[in-house]
């Protein structure tokens, strides 16, 4: 019987599906099934999965004929057929590590109030080079609880997520007003509006692919404003009051001049640390001091966390 579902949505990854889908074959259970969703690529992509799919009976392909977004593609991979107990999430371009759902099945096993878990992460750039440290959200009953009764933005790492399945359609899955943080909609939403909790195991789970198309300055700046919006449902829901939509929520509070600036240098610097990042992968000494200096000057509260992360701390 099978116990597990990979979801993976694909959008122009040609580069990278490969290598991606037979990471996650490898530490799949044989009992385990991978749904791939082709979000309407036209690059090959959707002839290299329908290729690994003919040589493995647990991969099933779904195909969307126009782009239709991450969430929907993820929606559309939950939703198929007869989804089982759990339900995890595989990124298009990144590798799974040994062990990963093994332990992530554990976890949701022995502890029936956990919604989600995910795992630590390593950045993997171009060349091969395997560097830094993603580690977000809570690993003790006691640092959830800390985050949700001050109703902080809550999230764990969403490339190496996996869900009860009852918890994900009873958060109501993926909204796709939130395309640019679908992830930290999703977790906030399962844990207060839903009242599951989630956890992040202190293990790596994944590596995390790094490449220029990762460094958008507009997605940062859509991030913070949804991010801001989320933090406010998130008391409003503590509280028991009504909340605004995102759209309404925006209209009244469009930041002043001050604050746009403020927004815009502290974005600017997350973006050049980004990319000192992408250049320490890449073996490029002088781009990474450049980029690392200025995000010092920018941002010298986001570069410490990040560093403090990065030493596991």
């Amino acid at each position: 019987m099978t116990a597990v579902r990979v979801v993976m949505p694909v959008h122009n990854a040609a580069g990278y599906v490969v290598a991606a889908l037979e990471s996650v074959l490898r530490d799949l259970p044989e009992s385990g099934e991978v749904v791939v969703v082709d979000d309407g690529s036209s690059d090959g992509s959707g002839g290299l999965v329908d290729t690994l799919a003919a040589r493995d009976d647990r991969v099933v392909v779904l195909r969307n004929d126009a782009p239709t977004g991450v969430s929907r593609a993820l929606n559309r991979g939950v939703t198929f057929g007869h989804c089982p107990e759990f339900v995890a999430v595989a990124e298009h371009d990144d590798l799974v590590l040994p062990g990963r759902f093994a332990a992530q099945l554990a976890a949701l096993r022995a502890d029936a109030a956990l919604g989600a878990v995910s795992g630590e992460g390593r950045y993997l750039g171009p060349t091969g080079r395997v560097a830094g440290r993603v580690s977000v959200g809570p690993r003790t009953d006691a640092e959830f609880h800390r985050m949700r009764e001050a109703g902080r933005e809550i999230l764990i790492p969403h490339p190496a997520i996996m869900y009860r399945r009852d918890a994900i359609v009873a958060a109501g899955l993926y909204d796709a007003d939130f395309d640019a943080a679908q992830d930290l909609e999703i977790v906030n939403r399962l844990v207060y509006a839903a009242g599951w909790q989630v956890r992040t195991l202190a293990e790596p789970h994944v590596l995390y692919r790094i490449h220029d198309t990762s460094m958008s300055f507009s997605h940062i700046s859509a991030q913070r404003m949804m991010t801001r919006y989320i933090v406010y449902r998130n008391r409003a829901q503590l509280d028991g009051e009504a909340f605004d939509s995102f759209a309404e929520w925006q209209q009244s509070n469009q930041p002043d001049r001050r604050t746009r600036w403020r927004w815009y240098r502290k974005d600017t610097g997350a973006l050049r640390y980004r990319q000192a990042g992408l250049a320490w992968l890449n073996r490029r000494p002088i781009p990474f001091i450049g980029n690392i200096v200025a995000a010092s000057v920018l941002h010298p509260r986001w570069v410490l966390m990040k560093l403090r992360v990065a030493r596991g701390r």
